[in-house]
């Protein structure tokens, strides 16, 4: 959604985070599409996992 908003770049790699109602518990390092190339996303490292995954 950011993507496609113009809100950050499709052609760098930028952190996205993510988490339930507890906060926040994964990151990634990806590198962004806009969803009409949602397939293009890229995960290029795990930084951050929940251990009960």
């Amino acid at each position: 959604m950011a993507a496609y908003a113009g809100l950050i770049p499709v052609d760098r790699e930028v952190v996205a985070i993510a988490g339930s109602g507890r906060g926040a518990d994964t990151a990634l390092l990806i590198e962004a599409a806009d969803s009409s190339q949602l397939f293009n996303t890229a995960i290029r490292e795990i930084i951050a996992k929940p251990r009960n995954f």
